[in-house]
């Protein structure tokens, strides 16, 4: 008999990418300064994004498993040894997270496009991918001292990719920039 705690793991596993999808666009609005209900919000971006976020979440957690594998040979070898795998898992976890599943979020394109694209971004903009890094060891460093902070550094982590994302895009003209309201 599966226990209920398997089924929620495994429940929490594959809606990782969809809900982290969610936030994506939540987040966005919040940036954009568009008002709206969140669970209608929240809704629409579940239904036009699940199927590809969830390939992409699962992505995160093959790649993270091949990091937790790699993190337990430390102690039989040599972190030197395995410090570069590491390095490239991590790489690979910040481009799924951080550009792959905002695409997803914010574009239309097949799945492997949405991949392609992510990456293409992630490799291509070395400057925002290691500024997301430091904010992310940051934001690691600072939890990990002062644990109530998981329940607010990720937001800001991601409330603040949401700002440089939308200014990226709008500055290479992938979207248009949101009109200003104006009080006449």
């Amino acid at each position: 008999m599966i226990s209920l705690v398997w089924v929620a793991s495994l429940a929490l596993v594959l809606t990782a990418g969809a809900g982290t999808v969610v936030a994506y666009e939540l987040c966005r609005r919040q940036v954009l300064g568009k008002d709206g209900g969140y669970r209608a919000i929240a809704r629409e971006a579940w239904r036009q994004s699940w199927k590809q976020a969830t390939v992409v979440g699962l992505l995160v957690v093959a790649v993270a498993a091949v990091g937790i594998v790699t993190l337990s040979y430390v102690p039989t070898l040599r972190l030197s040894v395995v410090l570069i795998p590491l390095i490239v898992v991590a790489l690979f976890l910040i481009l799924l997270l951080f550009w792959c599943l905002p695409l997803v979020a914010r574009f239309t394109n097949p799945t492997w496009r949405q991949l392609l694209n992510g990456f293409t971004l992630g490799l291509t903009k070395p400057s925002l991918t290691f500024l997301l890094a430091i904010a992310v060891v940051l934001g690691g460093v600072v939890v990990w001292n002062f644990m109530p902070a998981v329940f607010v550094v990720p937001g800001l982590i991601l409330i603040w990719w949401c700002y440089l994302l939308e200014r990226f895009f709008v500055a290479r003209g992938y979207v248009q920039p949101e009109p200003e309201e104006t009080g006449i």
